[in-house]
C-alpha cells in the first residue's frame, strides 16, 4: 500500500522547494533527474474509472513499467492506495499482466473479461527524486514532478512535490509537509494526477459531493470510530474544494455541511476530546466565510424567487437582484481567496495530522471513555445530543425566533450523531426519530432563513437607497412568513421534541 501527500506548488516554488533546509539537511541522496512519459489507459466505457483505479505505463529511457494503482482513501493530502507494478517490453499494455493485475484488485471486473483498452492522456514530466532520513527511522523519497498533462491539444500544467513513506508511520508525513508549508505556499493536492488527467480528457467533471456514511467496524473502540468520523468529514470538505474554487454553488453548500460536520462530531465528544485551539479558531474562521457566502445563495436562489411581488416593483427586483448577487459574487470570492490561502492549508494539515496521529491520546485527557466499545459509547452519545434539544424544547422561551433557532442546531447535532453512527445503531423507532430530526430542521429552517434574509436585506439598503420601498416590503412579507410559522414551528416542538427519544 503507497502512503504519500502531494503538495501542489506555484511555478516560483519549483525552484526554491529544493533548496529548503528541512529537506537537504535530512537528505541521505543526491538528487536524482529523470524524465519519463507516463500514458493512461482505460476502456471505451472508463471501467477502470468507475472503480476507482488507473492503468499507466511509465516509460524512461528505454525502461517501462506497468502499473495499475487505485482504491485506498485519501486524507488531507495524504493518499493510500494499493499498487501493483511490473517492468514490460514496450510503452504499451501488457495485456497478460494486465489481466493478473485486475484479478488482484478488481475481480469482479476480471470476471465480466478484461475490457479493451486505448489511451486516455499522457503525463510529460521532469522527476527529481532522493531519500530523506528522520529520527526514529522514518524514511521518505522525496519527488519532485514538473510538466504537463495532455490530452489531444489541451494541456494542464503539473508542478507537485510527493512525499512517499518508505520506512515508518504515514502520519509522519503530516510534520514534515507542515514543515515546508511553513517555508513555502503550498497547496495540498487531493486527487491524482490519473484524475486530473480523466478531468482533462472530458471523461468525468467537478461535481459537488454529498456526505457518504461512516464506515465503522461494529468491534471498534470509540477512539478508532471518532477517527473514522472526523476522516469522513475532512473527506467531504476536500472533496469539493475544486467545485468551490472553480465558483459552483453547490460545491460551496456541500463543503459547509461538511465542515458543520466536523464541528459537530467535535462538540459531540467534547467532554473527550480537546482539539488544539488554534486549529478551533482556524475552523470557525472557514465556517464563518463559508457561512456568509451561502446566505446570500440561499437568499438569491430561494427566498427572493418565491415572493409574492406586486407588478409595480418588477423593475425594482431586477435591480436588488443585480446588487445581490454582486454581494453573493463577493463572499464566494472571499470563500476561493480562504480556499487558495496558507491559513486553509494549514489548517487541513493540523486537522489530517491530528487525525492521522491520533492526537486525542495526547490530550491530557482520561483514556478510558475512547478506549470502550463504539457500540456501548454510541448510544450514550446520542442520548446526550437527545437530552440537549429536549433541555432546550423545554427551558427556552419558543416564542422567540432565536430560542426557536437554538433548539434546531441541538436537533441538527443529534441527527448528525445519528447519522454518524448508523452503522452501529438499529431499530425502527431511532429511524423514525432521525427522519423526525430532519423534518423540524426543514421546518425551523424557514424561520431561520426568513431572519437571516432580513439581515440581508438591511445590509443592501446602502446598495439599492432608491429601492427603499420594496426592501421594505421584503421585510415586511419576511416577518410576516415568520410570525406566521412561529406558533406551527412552537406547537411541534412541544409536541415531538419534549420526548425522550432512543438511539
Amino acid at each position: 500500500m503507497e502512503a504519500e501527500i502531494k503538495l501542489a506548488l506555484d511555478a516560483a516554488s519549483v525552484a526554491q522547494v529544493r533548496k529548503l533546509p528541512v529537506l537537504r539537511e535530512h537528505a541521505v541522496s543526491e538528487p536524482r533527474e529523470q524524465e519519463h512519459v507516463d500514458r493512461y489507459f482505460d476502456s471505451s466505457g472508463f471501467d477502470l474509472l468507475r472503480h476507482g483505479f488507473a492503468l499507466r505505463v511509465r516509460s524512461a529511457g528505454s525502461r517501462h513499467v506497468q502499473t495499475l494503482k487505485g482504491g485506498g482513501s485519501a486524507l488531507a493530502g495524504l493518499h493510500q492506495r494499493t499498487e501493483l507494478e511490473s517492468e514490460i517490453g514496450t510503452d504499451a499494455p501488457d495485456l497478460d499482466l494486465f489481466a493478473r493485475q485486475l484479478r488482484d484488485v478488481l475481480p469482479q471486473l476480471a470476471k465480466e473479461g478484461v475490457p479493451d483498452l486505448a489511451p486516455v492522456f499522457v503525463n510529460r514530466s521532469k522527476r527529481s527524486s532522493w531519500m530523506i532520513a528522520l529520527p526514529d527511522g522514518v524514511q521518505i523519497e522525496c519527488a519532485l514532478d514538473v510538466g504537463e498533462l495532455q490530452h489531444g491539444e489541451r494541456s494542464v500544467p503539473v508542478r507537485e512535490l510527493e512525499l512517499e513513506i518508505k520506512q515508518g508511520a504515514p502520519a509522519v508525513l503530516y510534520g514534515l509537509a507542515q514543515q515546508v508549508h511553513a517555508a513555502l505556499p503550498v497547496r495540498l493536492e487531493h486527487v491524482s494526477k490519473a484524475e486530473r488527467g480523466y478531468v482533462l480528457a472530458g471523461a468525468v467533471k467537478p461535481k459537488a459531493v454529498k456526505a457518504t456514511a461512516v464506515a465503522l467496524r461494529r468491534k471498534a473502540s470509540m477512539g478508532e470510530a471518532l477517527g473514522a468520523i472526523l476522516a469522513n468529514c475532512l473527506e467531504q470538505m476536500a472533496a469539493n474544494e475544486r467545485g468551490v474554487i472553480a465558483g459552483d454553488v453547490e460545491s460551496l453548500h456541500q463543503m459547509r455541511v461538511g465542515l458543520r460536520r466536523l464541528r459537530a462530531a467535535l462538540a459531540m465528544v467534547r467532554d473527550m476530546v480537546q482539539l488544539p485551539e488554534p486549529v478551533g479558531a482556524d475552523i470557525e474562521w472557514l465556517a464563518g466565510e463559508l457561512g456568509d457566502a451561502r446566505n446570500w445563495d440561499v437568499f438569491i436562489e430561494s427566498v427572493l424567487p418565491a415572493l409574492p411581488l406586486p407588478e409595480a416593483h418588477r423593475p425594482g427586483m431586477e435591480r436588488v437582484l443585480v446588487a445581490s448577487r454582486e454581494e453573493a459574487e463577493r463572499h464566494r470570492n472571499k470563500v476561493k481567496a480562504a480556499v487558495g490561502s496558507a491559513r486553509y492549508t494549514a489548517l487541513l494539515l493540523a486537522l489530517g495530522a491530528w487525525i492521522a496521529g491520533e492526537g486525542w491520546k495526547q490530550a491530557g485527557l482520561p483514556s478510558e471513555p475512547l478506549a470502550q466499545a463504539v457500540r456501548k459509547a454510541a448510544p450514550q452519545l446520542v442520548q446526550h445530543a437527545a437530552a440537549r434539544v429536549r433541555k432546550r424544547a423545554r427551558a427556552y422561551d419558543l416564542h422567540r425566533p432565536e430560542c426557536l433557532h437554538k433548539v434546531r442546531i441541538a436537533a441538527k447535532k443529534e441527527r448528525y450523531a445519528r447519522e454518524f453512527f448508523d452503522a452501529v445503531g438499529h431499530g425502527k423507532r431511532a429511524a423514525r426519530r432521525h427522519d423526525l430530526l430532519a423534518g423540524m430542521q426543514d421546518e425551523l429552517g424557514t424561520i431561520n432563513d426568513s431572519a437571516v434574509a432580513r439581515d440581508l436585506v438591511a445590509q443592501l439598503r446602502d446598495r439599492v437607497p432608491q429601492e427603499v420601498a420594496l426592501l421594505g416590503f421584503i421585510e415586511g412579507v419576511l416577518a410576516e412568513r415568520e410570525a406566521d410559522a412561529l406558533p406551527r414551528a412552537r406547537r411541534h416542538v412541544k409536541d415531538r421534541l419534549r420526548e425522550k427519544a432512543r438511539f
